[in-house]
């Protein structure tokens, strides 16, 4: 029960961060973006840190909950 708790929590950690990844990924894929684009990189940056800051955020506040 121990391992399905811990699978959950970082299941749920980790989806912020993997759902921007996919974001970025799908804009290239789509063509919704040329590398011409101005602040394409700029974008990239800011979509992937956002994952990661909620990851981040979403991370402290389960773990907070957890010790408890």
């Amino acid at each position: 029960m121990r391992k399905l708790h811990w699978l959950v929590f970082w299941s749920g950690v980790l989806l912020p961060w993997l759902a921007a990844l996919y974001l970025h990924y799908w804009l290239d894929q789509s063509d919704s973006w040329s590398p011409e684009q101005p602040y394409r990189g700029l974008i990239s940056v800011l979509i992937l840190a956002l994952g990661m800051v909620i990851s981040f955020v979403l991370h402290g506040r389960l773990k907070a909950g957890v010790g408890k």
